[in-house]
């Protein structure tokens, strides 16, 4: 199972947004697998706990892989197949 986290800001720029997208449609890849997405707004206690300087932030598995730049659809799937042992 993987758990991935998007940290969004909290003034919902188009960059998390767009983020959020692409590790949904990303997961999309893996029929079967078992990968859950969670949600957060920086500056909550949950998001908090990451150490996050900037979004949006892609964390798989409690380990950051992506902190304040664009991700692209292949790099998130490459990480998921990372955290399967793929």
């Amino acid at each position: 199972m993987i758990n991935i986290t998007v940290i969004k800001s909290p003034t919902g720029c188009s960059m998390c947004e767009e983020t959020g997208r692409i590790v949904a449609e990303a997961t999309k890849k893996f029929p079967g697998e078992e990968i859950k997405i969670e949600e957060l707004t920086n500056g909550t206690p949950e998001a908090g706990s990451f150490g996050i300087v900037t979004t949006p932030v892609v964390i798989l598995n409690r380990k950051i892989y992506s902190m304040g730049k664009p991700v692209i659809a292949e790099k998130v799937e490459s990480w998921i197949r990372k955290e399967l042992g793929l």
